[in-house]
């Protein structure tokens, strides 16, 4: 039996579509933007959302179309910009659905690998970073490639493979800058595979004719006198084609393997070439959605998905953000363990100040170790710590359910028993003797999370969900509740 059981549901979710969005531009941290009692004290504000959110369930638990729905919704009618990581292949069109209903398709942007919308990364951060802010770009790469590695990474990777292919894209970035040429995938590409594998090509006429590394060494000439330039001609003509054979190679197809697939095709085009769309449109108001679904595209939407919410992240970081004034934007993310990176606990923990709500949706806690693999708990406990809302829909795994309810805390319980002095030879004398015991118990069982209604015909359409939030006492003095959700 629940204890703290609220029979409330969120009668908005139902009349969304009647809604009109919020037109002025005015953002107060206290914005109501769901009310999930009828007591004041219970409405979760601007303020709340931009602490982050966690919404767990197993499949078919309605953590989608319950608690998700409606706060995409609110998000929507309240005028947020955003930005919509896709990994099904339907994603797209529910979010197209979203938009149409609560009247912001003229700001919708889907971005796809059909589209005509394009937005090359590299040169978009190189341009607001420039010559001096490197390491940005450095660790931008770093942290996209970080997707595909992390499970595998060892001290040894970290000690020296690592601090190497920085290297290489330190000075490949640096003498793109200096030769004024655009940063991109491609243009990488190409320095490493042309650049000298020993010391007598780098005196071959033939070499200097064919190689776009001494090319770009040609158009870079004016610029010798920049403090970069002699670290630049050691790294290329001397420091690298003297490097053991292996180990330049591990490096180079460790670096080619991963990005070669955003240098071709229809990706290529995408991510490589020109910009007409950009981050900047969302703290405008735009709703970009990335219709390059993981479960279609595999590597190439993992990496299309990380591009764009690593940009937004830093987007956001350098913006001013100055409460009512400034836009408040979001950032939604489905099946969130297949697009999370070590950087993103950092930003969660500055998130609030910089006006973006993270949401992430996973069906258990083991997705998140097994993404971060077996030295990541650290990482999981701390980006989902930042997370400061977490609703908690059906769930069967237990490992989930037992850290929910350990997070939700222990409260103190009074046990009494009775107990009786003597024996059934001496019933004269016989006395009882009452003591009270004081346990730790948890508040919020596990068992909790395995009973709750996941919508469907069967349930009336009604989904339940735990809703905790860290610091936070519902209805005066519940940690915890279930709150209803009617799906639509």
């Amino acid at each position: 039996m629940r204890r703290f059981l609220d029979f409330f549901i969120d009668r908005k979710a139902s009349q969304d579509a009647a809604i009109e969005p919020q037109t002025a531009e005015y953002w107060p941290l206290d914005l109501p933007l769901i009310r999930f009692s009828e007591q004041g004290g219970d409405t979760w504000t601007l303020a709340d959302a931009c602490q982050g959110v966690l919404i767990m369930g197993e499949n078919g638990s309605g953590k989608t179309s319950g608690s998700g729905q409606v706060l995409a919704r609110k998000y929507l009618q309240s005028g947020f910009g955003g930005l919509v990581l896709c990994y099904k292949t339907d994603e797209a069109d529910l979010w197209r659905k979203y938009l149409t209903e609560t009247g912001r398709s003229e700001d919708a942007l889907f971005f796809s690998a059909d589209g005509d919308l394009r937005f090359n990364f590299l040169d978009y951060e190189a341009h607001t970073s420039g010559l001096d802010f490197i390491e940005n770009l450095v660790s931008l790469l770093v942290d996209i490639a970080s997707i595909k590695k992390r499970a595998q990474t060892s001290s040894n990777e970290q000690e020296f493979w690592l601090p190497q292919k920085e290297k290489l894209l330190r000075n490949a970035i640096s003498l793109l800058l200096l030769a004024k040429e655009p940063i991109r995938m491609r243009h990488l590409y190409e320095m490493m595979v042309t650049s000298p594998v020993n010391i007598e090509q780098t005196r071959s006429e033939e070499w200097h004719k064919s190689s776009y590394l001494f090319q770009l060494f040609a158009r870079a000439d004016r610029a010798r006198n920049h403090s970069e330039w002699p670290l630049l001609e050691n790294y290329w003509m001397y420091e690298r084609p003297t490097m053991d054979a292996r180990t330049r190679s591990n490096v180079d197809a460790d670096f080619t393997g991963m990005f070669d697939p955003l240098t071709r095709g229809k990706i290529g085009e995408l991510f490589s070439t020109t910009t007409n769309i950009s981050p900047e449109d969302i703290l405008k108001g735009k709703v970009i959605v990335i219709d390059i679904p993981v479960s279609k595209y595999r590597a190439i939407g993992q990496f299309a998905a990380l591009i764009w919410s690593q940009l937004l992240q830093r987007t956001v970081d350098r913006r001013s953000f100055t409460p009512p004034f400034s836009r408040p934007v979001f950032l939604w993310v489905d099946e969130a363990h297949y697009f999370c990176v070590d950087q993103d606990a950092a930003f969660q923990t500055t998130a609030r100040s910089k006006g973006i709500s993270t949401v992430r949706l996973t069906q258990n806690l083991p997705n998140f170790l097994d993404a971060y693999g077996p030295n990541g708990k650290h990482k999981v406990d701390t980006l989902l710590g930042n997370h400061t809302t977490k609703i908690f829909h059906r769930n069967n795994d237990p490992t989930t359910n037992e850290w929910a309810s350990k997070m939700i805390a222990k409260d103190t319980q009074y046990r009494h028993s009775i107990s009786n002095t003597g024996s059934i030879h001496q019933p004269i004398g016989n006395q009882s003797q009452t003591s009270v015991q004081e346990l730790e118990e948890e508040v919020c069982p596990p068992k909790e999370f395995m009973s709750l209604k996941n919508g469907g015909r069967r349930n009336t359409y009604i989904v339940e969900g735990v809703l905790f939030q860290s610091g936070r006492l519902w209805k005066g003095d519940q940690r915890w509740t279930v709150r209803k959700f009617k799906q639509t």
